[in-house]
């Protein structure tokens, strides 16, 4: 994945990139009725290209780890949903409730609360080991 920011500032060997976030509207804020303002990160890179303030920059990050946070922020909440359902409705249908139905979609929602969780404590590990690994790409003229 691979975006393109500005460099707000350096401090020793790291430079600090802002991107601007994307709207649900594709940046086109004014054809939607959503009234969204769209608000900027700021991320903290090692400096390899020897990047001056307010130079527009491409950074990226490894597919590995993009495709790490894809599992983690859909495919395993999904999963966790879908174990949920499929064992909630076996189990209440077979116990001989009458809403099983109901009581299944209910354990299916809360595996699929308790997946957002734990995939929110597995992010701020990452966060905090610095495992997100973005990398300069090149400066964009």
């Amino acid at each position: 994945m691979e975006e393109v920011g500005f460099v707000k500032s350096i401090i020793g060997d790291f430079a600090y990139v802002v991107f601007p976030r994307k709207s649900g509207c594709g940046g086109n804020c004014g054809s939607c009725t959503g009234g969204c303002a769209s608000d900027s990160i700021t991320i903290e890179i090692k400096n390899t290209l020897n990047v001056s303030i307010g130079d527009r920059l491409k950074v990226g990050i490894k597919k590995r780890i993009f495709s790490k946070m894809i599992f983690w922020a859909y495919v395993f909440p999904t999963i966790m949903f879908a174990i949920g359902l499929t064992a909630g409705l076996t189990f209440f249908k077979g116990s001989g409730y009458g809403n099983y139905e109901l009581l299944g979609a209910l354990t299916g929602f809360i595996l699929l609360g308790i997946s957002y969780f734990l995939s929110g404590k597995i992010d701020k590990k990452v966060q905090k080991n610095n495992e997100y690994e973005f990398e300069m790409i090149k400066i964009v003229r």
